[in-house]
């Protein structure tokens, strides 16, 4: 139901007032009413009228004066005014346009007149709400962060703000351009399924540049909501820069898998082995103790270099290229090591001898994550964590290899497969905030390899039950050594 317009009455007059009233009765209004200027103008304040019908014949203060003072206050500047007059001469009129009416009604009242004058003047204060409101928006769009873009039925560009022109390197003339192709040009459309559909499902998605010699990855978050508001308004676009985020969230889901991974073991071992010797020494002869204190140190040293790896990690700066790239040589022991901290007991490993030298361009920090989160995946989501885990090496064209990892554990649904790649900040997703992503271990998987110019892709193992995850992973020039 609309909002009902509230009309203000100012007329020193008992007849006059409960004829205005009789004859707006059933026009969807609220009526408010004040018997002289002074009672009008506070009234005027604390209501904030949609229209004010104003006296001009009123004792103490009279009508032309209160049309002035309303003028005057900012928030009711812009008010229309509609003078009540039983005077219908040119003199009267034009004091009362001096005075900044807006219109006029004579007394005595036509039934049919009022109710259209006020209709009209309705209709026109609420265009010029629009219009305001309009002005407002495009202020704030024009000088937003994000970037703002409206498309047609067809997806062509009828509207960019400044920083989508930017990201988009849009040309002065861009009315019409196809927003896909003009994306394409620039980024990389990730997850590539979910653009493929994007012109009829506006799902979220990322327009990402990736990383370069001489720049950091770049990554634009791009929502979209339909409208309808016919063939040439009907998508409007916003692109959020998150490549600070992006950066944030890797690093500290780098830093979580260090900890996780990497210190459990040894300070498990120091501590179990400190216990039985401060617990039961008089129990173990020499020979033991000295036994329990060489894997006590051997660990307290595993344990200082990995302190001392993840202080030289965090003085790095949040980017790929902080390592060299990394060899295919040293995947099956990584692999192997990662499996056994897991308790991964069927691991086996394809790689073929022509690809061993051959390095992918991502450091070994990364991989390293990578592999963690996949191995980790299949162990917690099989129903008997005891996944068979398979990782296979094979070529691709153009210099690029497949890694795929295997397992043997659930089947995903078609909706769990479409979102597990996305980040659990994918979203707003038609602006609502809606995040129906699966937690940060495959889109962590995803936004780094992606963020190299890698693909990725997930899908149920056949013949399952499993799923497959498929990195396509370009090379280097160099070869390790």
């Amino acid at each position: 139901m609309s909002q009902k317009a509230r009309i203000l009455v100012i007329d020193d007059e008992a007849i006059v007032r409960l004829t205005v009233e009789s004859l707006l009765a059933d026009r969807n209004v609220e009526l408010l009413f004040a018997e002289n200027g002074k009672q009008g103008l506070e009234l005027a304040r604390q209501s904030l009228p949609d229209a004010i019908l104003l006296d001009i014949m009123m004792p103490d203060m009279d009508g032309y004066e209160v049309c002035r003072r309303i003028r005057a206050i900012p928030e009711l500047a812009e008010v229309p005014i509609i003078i009540i007059t039983a005077l219908d001469s040119r003199a009267s009129r034009l004091a009362g346009l001096d005075a900044g009416a807006d219109d006029f009604l004579t007394k005595p009242f036509d039934t049919t007149e009022i109710q259209i004058r006020i209709q009209n003047i309705l209709r026109l204060n609420r265009y010029r709400s629009l219009l305001t409101e309009r002005a407002r928006f495009l202020w704030m769009v024009e000088h937003s962060e994000d970037g703002y873009l409206i498309l047609s039925a067809r997806n062509t560009i009828q509207y960019a703000n400044p920083r989508a022109r930017f990201w988009l390197q849009l040309p002065d003339d861009y009315l019409n351009i196809g927003f896909l192709d003009q994306a394409r040009l620039h980024y990389t459309l990730e997850p590539a399924e979910g653009w493929e559909r994007w012109a009829e499902d506006p799902q979220p998605g990322y327009l990402v540049q990736p990383e370069t010699s001489t720049a950091r990855p770049f990554w634009l978050l791009v929502s979209a909501v339909d409208t309808p508001l016919g063939q040439d308004n009907h998508r409007v676009v916003r692109m959020q820069d998150i490549t600070d985020k992006m950066a944030i969230d890797q690093d500290t889901r780098r830093f979580h898998t260090i900890v996780a991974h990497k210190l459990r073991t040894p300070v498990s071992l120091i501590y179990s082995s400190m216990t039985l010797l401060t617990e039961k020494m008089e129990a173990f002869s020499e020979q033991e103790i000295r036994e329990m204190v060489k894997v006590a140190w051997k660990n307290s040293e595993r344990l200082v270099n990995d302190v001392r790896a993840i202080l030289e990690y965090l003085d790095t700066p949040l980017s790929l290229q902080t390592g060299q790239p990394t060899c295919l040589d040293v995947l099956p022991a990584l692999l192997k090591e990662i499996a056994e901290n897991r308790g991964i007991a069927h691991l086996s490993i394809s790689l073929p001898q022509n690809l061993a030298s051959r390095c992918i361009a991502m450091p070994l920090n990364a991989v390293e994550l990578i592999l963690h989160e996949l191995l980790d995946n299949a162990y917690k989501f099989h129903p008997q964590h005891n996944p068979h885990v398979e990782a296979i090496v094979r070529p691709l064209e153009g210099d690029r290899i497949c890694l795929s990892i295997c397992d043997d554990g659930l089947t995903l649904t078609a909706k769990q497969l479409q979102w597990a790649l996305m980040p659990y900040f994918q979203g707003e997703k038609h602006f609502t905030g809606e995040t129906p992503g699966m937690g940060l271990g495959l889109p962590t998987v995803a936004s780094l390899v992606w963020q190299v110019g890698g693909r990725i892709r997930l899908i149920n193992r056949e013949p399952g039950p499993g799923v497959q995850v498929e990195l396509c992973l370009p090379l280097t020039k160099q070869e390790g050594k």
